[in-house]
């Protein structure tokens, strides 16, 4: 790895092992998957390993604060009615397809592109993860602003 960060590229600090979902699967699945794996953030992929989309906790959240805000004007006066309006909804976003709820306007990267650029473009974007493709828009990797971070320290902390 190279001692001036400013001139590292994306493949030098992007994890190549990516853990991604299939744009069918149901939200359950994608909840699932990131549980299981301990990540906060799918690449949604299509049958061709394309990145279509993205699904993360925060698009999960998003769901959820829009079902708050209806479910506040629920009389809570009967209990067990308020329960079961909870558990339908929780089965109905657990059945959800990925493709609903994702992020489709994703914004990627390439390998060779930059480590400098691609973080002033997370920062622009207030984005956390981007997902980076080869010349025919196939997943190849992601990167995260912990990897950028972590580049940025490791090469400040080789400058002195």
């Amino acid at each position: 790895m190279s001692n001036n960060v400013y001139k590292m590229r994306v493949k030098d600090v992007m994890s190549g092992d990516v853990v991604t979902i299939d744009a069918g699967e149901s939200v359950h699945d994608a909840l699932q998957v990131m549980a299981e794996n301990k990540v906060g953030a799918l690449p949604v992929i299509d049958r061709h390993d394309q990145c279509v989309g993205i699904i993360s906790t925060a698009d999960l959240v998003d769901i959820t604060r829009d079902l708050e805000a209806g479910l506040e004007e629920l009389e809570r006066t009967d209990e067990l009615l308020f329960g079961r309006v909870i558990e339908s909804i929780g089965d109905g976003i657990g059945h959800q397809s990925v493709m609903d709820v994702m992020s489709e306007n994703v914004v990627s990267t390439h390998p060779n592109d930059l480590l400098s650029e691609v973080a002033s473009r997370m920062l622009e974007q207030r984005i956390h993860r981007m997902p980076v493709v080869d010349e025919k828009q196939r997943l190849v990797g992601i990167v995260s602003t912990t990897d950028i971070l972590s580049a940025f320290v490791k090469g400040a902390n080789a400058a002195v």
